[in-house]
């Protein structure tokens, strides 16, 4: 067990997306630290000891309320709800993008997001954390994203919203975004030019690793966050701030440090 002031001891926790990727690191720092997690996701996974799973596509309202209710029945309680399910359509711009796609990725990533805000905010109590998963493609224009990155900047807006809406009840809600990370959504892709193209433009110049992304989740549910509500916070090694290499010269009537006219 995690030997730290951010304990997650006796915290009842629900993650979705949880079999695999960011979300199954998630849940193995959650249960380092203290919790009682229960993973809803479409498909198992190979969990830590001790971990629930319930089957359920997030898209769907009732397979979300149900799972909340479900661990709300059986624990008494439910502390932190982590809306982590999506899926990731990235390399389809709007000249390729179907209907089809974009709502299967709104349905998922958008409407399963608002489902465990709404029932997740139902059913905690004061002090309750809330938390999504965004991504840096939601916070600046790529190519390639008509479905997946405007998904994302939806997800960055909702968990605005709702930290304002459940302020009064003592919830927090906070957003995590995370780069291109080691995960089988990237990884699986063959030769996937995102890899290469995140080694040369991150600042850190890596890969990021779903533990890192995983610890910003445990900062967050953990009572030290307290006073967090409504934050966006990038993983991303740096490259939503800025490209580390932007070729330019100065103009000649810069001379010495000084701006002629």
């Amino acid at each position: 067990m995690l030997t730290s002031h951010f304990s997650l001891d006796d915290r009842v926790a629900v993650v979705t997306g949880g079999s695999s990727g960011i979300g199954r690191a998630i849940v193995e720092r959650f249960v380092a630290a203290g919790a009682l997690v229960t993973v809803l996701d479409r498909t198992p996974g190979c969990f830590p000891a001790g971990v629930a799973f319930v089957e359920g596509d997030v898209s769907r309202e009732e397979d979300v309320a149900g799972a909340l209710d479900g661990v709300k029945a059986l624990q008494g309680r439910l502390d932190i709800v982590v809306n982590n399910a999506g899926i990731q359509p990235l390399g389809v711009g709007f000249s390729t993008v179907t209907g089809d796609l974009l709502e299967r990725t709104f349905a998922v990533n958008v409407n399963g997001v608002a489902y465990g805000i709404k029932h997740a905010g139902r059913l905690m109590a004061r002090g309750g954390r809330i938390l999504n998963t965004g991504s840096f493609v939601g916070l600046t224009g790529v190519p390639g994203g008509a479905a997946y990155a405007t998904s994302k900047a939806a997800v960055i807006h909702l968990t605005r919203l709702a930290a304002i809406e459940l302020a009064p009840q003592g919830i927090t809600v906070n957003c995590v975004c995370p780069g291109t990370i080691r995960t089988p959504a990237v990884t699986g892709i063959p030769d996937n030019p995102e890899i290469a193209f995140a080694e040369v433009r991150t600042p850190l110049g890596r890969l990021g690793e779903p533990e890192e992304v995983a610890a910003a989740f445990h900062f967050l549910a953990s009572a030290e966050a307290s006073y967090l509500t409504g934050a966006v916070l990038s993983v991303d090694g740096g490259i939503s701030a800025g490209w580390e290499r932007y070729d330019t010269v100065a103009p000649p009537n810069v001379v010495g440090g000084r701006w002629l006219d």
